[in-house]
């Protein structure tokens, strides 16, 4: 049993390297039709490879792996298993996340990582349905370059396309008496309603505890996990690394949130403290 299972990886891959190789449909054809057969000589292989000799070398191993696996594996059902390979992986490859290395800081030849503010960008523009942005520290007004005012100018055209847009942020009030809340709000554009803003209501005493995740998850399929916060110098100017996952752990990021909301983890964030 266990030669057997090993001889049906080795066709696995065998399949995959003659697909590769432009060779499937030509030796599974010739399989079907049996052309192709245990012991087929070196001129019958040659002529299904049809000049190929990367398919014709293929051939010579899949013989050798097609006896190990046994009697009763016929010529049509090795062309079945062959193309089901092939298929199986081919779907897998489309089901699979994509990634993308997102970048802030010093450019150096010979790297090609995404920007942070360009991926920030995209994601922002781009959601149809929802919009979900964790963060830890927004700066806005005292921005001099207007890099964050443009984040939340994107945040707030959302809102106007019908997009439902979520904001998770540390609760924390700062030196100046300000605090995330009052800062987004104090830069929102006015007659744009604000989207639904949260936060987790740290528990007194521990001045070390935050809530210090970077996410941004657009329509539950595209999400950038990052060091930078919502700042200037996170966007543009500082080192800052994080992933862009277009994919299935997008949906598990939007329902750990979502689970954290329900739970009553986190809370609508209102300071209390009237407009700002």
């Amino acid at each position: 049993m266990v030669a057997g299972t090993d001889a049906f990886i080795r066709l696995a891959e065998l399949a995959r390297a003659i697909a590769d190789a432009s060779g499937l449909e030509s030796v599974c054809s010739a399989l079907d039709a049996g052309r192709l057969g245990r012991g087929t000589t070196a001129a019958t292989r040659a002529a299904v490879a049809e000049g190929n000799a990367t398919v014709e070398s293929h051939l010579r191993s899949l013989q050798e792996v097609w006896s190990a696996a046994g009697p009763d594996l016929s010529g049509p059902a090795l062309a079945l298993v062959l193309r089901t390979s092939v298929a199986s992986v081919a779907a897998f490859r489309r089901q699979a996340p994509a990634t993308q290395v997102v970048w802030t800081g010093p450019k150096v030849e010979g790297s090609f990582l995404r920007a942070t503010r360009e991926v920030v960008r995209e994601l922002l523009r781009g959601a149809q349905v929802e919009l979900l942005v964790v963060g830890y520290w927004i700066s806005a007004r005292d921005d001099g370059e207007g890099i964050i005012e443009e984040v939340i100018a994107s945040l707030a055209d959302a809102v106007t396309r019908g997009v439902l847009v979520s904001v998770v942020v540390d609760e924390r009030v700062r030196p100046d008496g300000r605090d995330n809340r009052r800062i987004l709000v104090s830069a929102w554009p006015i007659g744009v309603a604000l989207p639904k803003i949260l936060t987790w209501r740290l528990p007194p005493g521990d001045q070390h505890l935050k809530l210090h995740a970077k996410v941004l998850v657009a329509d539950r399929r595209d999400a950038l996990v990052t060091s930078a916060n919502l700042t200037s110098y996170a966007m543009d100017r500082n080192m800052e690394m994080g992933v862009r996952i277009v994919g299935h752990p997008a949906i598990d990021i939007a329902r750990h949130f979502d689970l954290l909301e329900a739970h009553g983890v986190l809370e609508p964030y209102d300071d209390g403290r009237g407009p700002p």
